[in-house]
């Protein structure tokens, strides 16, 4: 394996690993434990983490270790308008673009999610989740926003997983389906709707925990 495809799939790994809880928010880890949790070796690892720290999900302290980013209600929100932003764009230009090729795809990303909730594997349907975000990213062709809106869907997902998980699967996956739906049949306005419901869940969970305080 290349030395550019290590530093790829340790990214991948450690992504999964912040996600999914293993690695907790606001804690901080030193080298030698992250390379024992993600089984990946040190090169990689600190090219990943790099990466991470470029997009504010790790904090890289010297001679004190690496810190991952917290879960910020009020960020939370901030973060949620601008992917709104960006979604919109990515999706309406997907719908337009989409070619049979792609929609096949977008198919077969709709048959993983729905197996993945069948069996009860919130793991599986978040990848799922975040393939369906770079395919759609793909078929829009525009790298710019693409790249931009990476990091605000990893801690999208995080954030669903910490606060609704597997009790939410069914529910959300429904919403991801009809969106993908809309996006293959070229329906615009429809994808949109699915999408900012997809978004509008996640701003009122914010919104309940923040009247609560």
């Amino acid at each position: 394996m290349s030395e550019n495809s290590l530093s790829n799939r340790a990214y991948e790994i450690l992504e999964e690993l912040l996600v999914t809880l293993v690695l907790e928010p606001s804690r901080v880890y030193s080298e030698k434990e992250l390379m024992e949790i993600s089984e990946v070796s040190r090169t990689p690892l600190r090219e990943a983490l790099l990466r991470l720290s470029n997009e504010s999900l790790v904090t890289i302290i010297p001679r004190r270790g690496i810190e991952i980013s917290d879960i910020n209600m009020i960020d939370q929100l901030a973060m949620l308008e601008t992917r709104r932003v960006l979604d919109t764009l990515l999706i309406t230009r997907a719908t337009k673009y989409a070619t049979a090729f792609e929609k096949e795809k977008l198919r077969e990303l709709k048959r993983s999610m729905s197996e993945a909730v069948s069996k009860d594997r919130a793991e599986g349907y978040l990848r799922a989740d975040k393939e369906l975000d770079q395919t759609i990213a793909k078929i829009a062709r525009n790298e710019f926003a693409a790249h931009a809106t990476e990091p605000l869907h990893v801690r999208s997902r995080r954030f669903w997983y910490y606060y609704k998980g597997v009790e939410d699967m069914y529910s959300c996956s429904s919403l991801h389906v009809k969106m993908i739906d809309a996006i293959i049949e070229g329906d615009t306005k429809e994808a949109l709707r699915y999408s900012d419901e997809i978004i509008d869940n996640l701003v009122n969970v914010v919104k309940e925990y923040l009247r609560s305080l």
